[in-house]
This record gives C-alpha cells, structure tokens and sequence, in this order.
C-alpha cells in the first residue's frame, strides 16, 4: 500500500486562536499601563482637597490689586475691591486652560476659546458652562488667608 502525501494546510490570512487570545491580553495590560501612567502624570481632583492655606500680608493686597497665588496645586487669582477680597481658581471651567486676569478690563478671559468671566467669577461669554471655582478667603490678624484648615 503506498502512502499518499497529504498537503498540509495553507495558513490562514486570519489570527489564529492563540494569536488572537495573546493579542487581546496584550491590549488589556496596555490599556492598564495607560491608567497607571495618567493617573501619575495628572492627579485626581483629591489634591485640591489636601491645599494647605496660603497666607499673603493683607498691606501686599492694597485695594483695586490683584496676586497670583498656587493653591492645592492649581494656579489661583487674588482680588481685592473695595467691597470685598475673593480668590479664583484660574482654570477654564470649559477645557481647562489657564485664563488670564485683564485689569483693565476688570474680567478674567480664556484664549483657548475665547471664554470670559467678569470680576466675580461669573460667565459672561464663550462656551465655559459654569463660573471659575472660588476658594474661601478670611481675614486674620492682618493676613489674607486662602483656604481652610484641614
């Protein structure tokens, strides 16, 4: 009886199952490896809840003044008026970017977007939803404090 040769099969243009199970595990640890790393590079918002308050000499804030300041981490405006001392995040409530305070117009202006906020944080034009975020400010003993104490 002779033999005849059997043709091995061609390989498929398709993975196959271990290839396909070794793809998709590969794929997971990436996507893991992505979380781990953004969660290091940009913290969660609890970093804003550990700030420690900042103090500024109340004679650095002389009426109709401002001072940038970091709180918690973010970039943050002092203002002083004659009614009242309020401090702002100075983060865009839109995307996040870094607005910028315009003295002369008493307004804070994102040029990401073209966002402005008036002299209280409240949105006046462009596409942020919601006003810029204010942090608690007190006056004690002749120091402007922003924050509270944990």
């Amino acid at each position: 009886m002779t033999k005849t040769e059997i043709p091995l099969p061609f390989r498929s243009v398709f993975l196959s199952r271990r290839e396909f199970i070794q793809l998709g595990l590969a794929g997971v640890c990436a996507a893991w490896a992505g979380v781990f790393v953004q969660s290091r590079l940009f913290p969660s918002e609890q970093a804003v809840t550990e700030a420690k308050p900042v103090s500024i000499p109340l004679t650095d804030l002389p009426v109709g003044s401002s001072q940038q300041i970091t709180y918690g981490g973010q970039s943050a405006l002092v203002l002083r008026t004659q009614q009242s001392i309020k401090a702002f995040s100075l983060t865009c409530t839109h995307l996040g970017c870094l607005v910028e305070w315009r003295q002369d117009q008493q307004e804070f202006y994102c040029p990401c977007h073209d966002g402005r906020f008036d002299q209280f944080g409240e949105v006046v034009a462009g596409p942020p939803p919601v006003p810029l975020e204010q942090f608690p400010v007190r006056v004690v003993d002749e120091q402007v404090v922003i924050g509270e104490e944990v």
